[in-house]
């Protein structure tokens, strides 16, 4: 069996970080308590947004180029 490992850094990981401090922030009853996860939700999130933003950008980039190689080849009937 192969256990797929998804790396810590990744865009992935950072969505799921926000989803369950999210989770664990909405359920927390101690004030204590949510104002650190609160913190650390801001924290995880303004890193997704950056990373979001990169991906963003690459997919801006990568349609520009496929739009430009469509746009220089000849149609074919």
């Amino acid at each position: 069996m192969t256990v797929k490992v998804t790396p810590p850094n990744s865009i992935k990981m950072f969505r799921y970080r926000v989803h369950f401090l999210a989770k664990d922030l909405w359920r927390e009853k101690n004030p204590i308590c949510r104002m650190n996860l609160a913190l650390q939700l801001a924290d995880v999130a303004t890193t997704l947004a950056r990373l979001e933003v990169e991906e963003a950008r690459k997919f801006q980039q990568e349609s520009a180029i496929v739009e430009t190689k469509d746009s220089t080849e000849p149609e074919e009937f």
